[in-house]
């Protein structure tokens, strides 16, 4: 004798999914838990400041080009055009 089980289909677990991350958003829209989330995300932006602190230069700041001791660091940064450089000024010793 062949028993046969009741399954749940896949459709059903795939549209439950999608309808819990929708819920999910929704939440966090209404509850104003999503503003937190975007201002974290800005907070963690990478600036020419940080960047040279970071490294252990005294301060970083947005010119054409690095003059002088000042060190460009590499990478893009917030608010940098194409022609732009992060120079970072060493600390005195």
């Amino acid at each position: 004798m062949v028993k046969k089980g009741q399954s749940i289909s896949i459709n059903t677990i795939i549209v439950a999914a999608i309808a819990l991350a929708v819920l999910v958003v929704l939440f966090m829209i209404f509850t104003g838990r999503f503003k937190i989330f975007s201002e974290g995300i800005k907070e963690s932006s990478l600036n020419c400041d940080k960047a040279c602190k970071a490294v252990g230069y005294l301060e970083g700041s947005k010119q054409g080009s690095c003059f002088g001791n000042d060190v460009e660091a590499p990478g893009k940064f917030e608010g940098f055009s194409e022609g732009d450089k992060c120079c970072c000024k060493p600390s005195p010793r």
